[in-house]
This record gives C-alpha cells, sequence and structure tokens, in this order.
C-alpha cells in the first residue's frame, strides 16, 4: 500500500467522507453513526483527524479543504474571543 493512497481509508471512513460531500443534515449524520456504530461526537473528532491524512485529500479533496477551511476559521473566532491561547513552549 502506497501512503496517501485511497486504500488506506477504512470503509467508514469513506462513507464519513461520502457524507460529508452532501450537506449532511443532522438526521444523516445520526442515520450513518447508527450504522456504522459511532456516537456523533465521536463522528466529529473522527472526521477532524480524518481530514488531516493524505489519504483522505486523495479521495475526497473538496471535503478535506472544506472541514480544514471551517476548523481554521473557528479557531480564529475563539482566538479572538480569548478562549484559545496558543501555548509558548519556552517559559521565561
Amino acid at each position: 500500500m502506497v501512503p496517501g493512497t485511497v486504500n488506506e481509508l477504512s470503509e467508514h471512513d469513506r462513507m464519513i467522507l461520502v457524507l460529508e460531500k452532501t450537506t449532511p443534515t443532522a438526521v444523516a449524520c445520526e442515520s450513518l453513526c447508527r450504522r456504522i456504530d459511532l456516537s456523533t461526537e465521536k463522528y466529529t473528532i473522527v472526521l477532524e483527524g480524518l481530514v488531516d491524512t493524505d489519504a483522505a485529500y486523495s479521495y475526497a479533496p473538496d471535503v478535506v479543504e472544506r472541514v480544514r477551511q471551517l476548523r481554521a476559521e473557528r479557531f480564529a473566532f475563539e482566538r479572538r474571543r480569548g478562549r484559545w491561547k496558543q501555548r509558548s513552549l519556552f517559559k521565561l
């Protein structure tokens, strides 16, 4: 298996990406979660991790770009509100 190929995705990973290609409704997400035995909270965590893989980008680049953009906007919002602070690795 070549790193970054579609073969690295599980069937469940592909199902999540296919669902995300459409504008998923809460009902569609819940239905898929029941089918693959995944909580809705875990679905979000899996999706967030999935979009950081080369395999997901190879399979569904539009979905990966959209989810990454939404994540960047969410972090920017949190930073502006002071809820998310970047921690320095070095203490002065």
